[in-house]
């Protein structure tokens, strides 16, 4: 392949990247944990859960936007010269699809507005396509190029402008300005984001249509699926409970969700490398296995954080009228584990061109999901939700693991530094019930030195048993402080 051919992503750090890309994810989401705080307080948990059942429906209805920004970035980091076609197809295909679902929206408007029970439903999914899955897409293809630390702190950068703007405007208009401030925010992060994919949008040819085309066939239903997977938890109990419900679903979720930040930022930068390198026909095992092995970094901890704190832990946080939120947050901490090995893994397959077993494995998950969690839910009610999601999610990276063992070369999906991580979060488990036996949580202050207390012991014992981490922590933190001088 010439060098004006080779992808820039084929020869990407990905531990300088995922370092970068998970320092800026911890500062999103310092921002975004203090408005779900603010504003789950503010609202309550019946309108509270209205605005995330809107926002779990409009990610639905975005994922044709979604799965045919995969494709754009499959192309883009095959070779930087199609930057510009990818990303001039993104605009239109965005342009189209808002258009078709912005008159859904308004068809379907009684019905969306009595199941979030926000007046407004309706205008304020139009507005959300328009906005910020349009930035989502865009911001995709930075990540094509590779850049997933820059897209990253760019996504950072439009949490910062968001938390202001949905206080301002939810003191102004009620539950809605949650929504119109999310909408603000990305528009005026859009520009930013469009002059990191570092190229002119161009019409692009009918060759280069089709070619798209023919991985969106199944990127696009891939995206639909794991977008519904992964919500599904939460519009089944909007669907089967009350709006209340969801309320107690999305407070355990945000507290669970650091645990896969470290798994989503290497899985973005994984896609991009494993597409580069396998264009370039060379082998892309190590680079797999060692995404994975680290990837559970954070989840084995906040699973064993978890077990030992669930209950003070979101008392404290959320307050009193969000306690039935705790055996929920226990549920989601052990999805959070298995979901960060299954999401490099899927990403992966994506990068190998193989969307079609990526779509798959997801529809197989979502039909466990489906079926468990209504029979379970109706029986033992939101925990039951979460049990099928465990189920269904094991099932999904049991199928994942199946096709890269057959597949790739040198894939590992079970580590030394894997096992590390296992044996330093039992001791976090016992250290963290130790120092909660002696200090009950009557304060942030006891509830911050007990979480302080595990994971100053994670830490230490990470770093006692992990060679490989010491490691690997080196060399990304050495590469990105190299960046910054240069």
């Amino acid at each position: 392949m010439a060098d004006d051919e080779r992808s820039e992503a084929a020869d990407v750090s990905l531990s300088r990247e995922t370092f970068g890309g998970a320092i800026a994810q911890f500062a999103m989401a310092a921002v975004g944990f203090a408005g779900t705080i603010i504003f789950a307080r503010w609202l309550g948990p019946s309108a509270f859960g209205g605005v995330y059942l809107l926002l779990a429906v409009v990610k639905l209805a975005d994922r044709p936007m979604n799965g045919w920004s995969l494709a754009a970035k499959k192309r883009l980091s095959e070779s930087d010269a199609l930057r510009s076609p990818a990303f001039g197809a993104q605009l239109l295909f965005d342009l189209g699809w808002v258009g078709v679902a912005g008159v859904a929206a308004l068809l379907a408007g009684d019905a969306l507005a009595d199941y979030t029970g926000l007046a407004a439903a309706p205008l304020l999914a139009v507005l959300l396509l328009a906005s910020e899955s349009t930035y989502e897409t865009v911001e995709s293809l930075v990540q094509g190029r590779g850049r997933i630390s820059v897209a990253t702190w760019i996504d950072a950068l439009r949490s910062v402008l968001t938390l202001p703007l949905q206080i301002a405007l939810v003191a102004l208009i009620g539950a809605a300005g949650m929504v119109y401030g999310l909408a603000a925010a990305s528009l005026l992060a859009l520009p930013v984001v469009s002059y990191f994919v570092a190229a002119r949008p161009e019409l692009p040819s009918r060759a280069f249509l089709g070619s798209l085309a023919d991985y969106a066939r199944y990127s696009v239903p891939s995206s639909a699926l794991g977008t519904a997977y992964d919500r599904l938890d939460l519009l089944l109990l909007g669907y089967l409970l009350v709006p209340a419900a969801a309320g107690f679903y999305e407070v355990a979720w945000m507290l669970t969700m650091p645990a896969v930040f470290v798994a989503d930022v290497a899985g973005r930068g994984l896609m991009a490398k494993v597409s580069g390198r396998a264009a370039n026909g060379e082998g892309v095992g190590q680079d797999v296995s060692n995404t994975v092995a680290y990837a559970g970094l954070l989840a084995f901890p906040m699973l064993a954080g978890a077990v030992a704190l669930a209950r003070p832990l979101v008392v404290t946080v959320y307050g009193p009228a969000y306690r039935n939120a705790a055996t929920l947050l226990v549920g989601l901490a052990l999805y959070r584990v298995l979901r960060t090995q299954t999401g490099p893994l899927l990403q992966a397959i994506n990068g190998l061109d193989r969307p079609d077993v990526a779509m798959g494995l997801s529809a197989v998950a979502l039909a466990v999901n489906v079926v468990l969690g209504v029979v379970l839910t109706l029986r033992f009610g939101p925990i039951g939700v979460v049990a099928a999601t465990v189920v269904a999610e094991a099932l999904r990276y049991a199928g994942a693991v199946a096709f890269l063992w057959s597949s790739v070369a040198e894939f590992a999906p079970v580590s030394r530094p894997m096992a590390a991580q296992v044996g330093a979060s039992l001791v976090t488990f016992a250290v963290a019930s130790a120092a909660h036996a002696a200090l009950p949580v009557r304060s942030w202050v006891d509830l911050g030195v007990l979480v302080g207390t595990g994971a100053a012991a994670y830490g230490v014992a990470l770093v006692a048993l992990s060679p490989g981490f010491r490691h690997t922590l080196g060399v990304a933190v050495q590469e990105s402080l190299a960046d910054v001088r240069h």
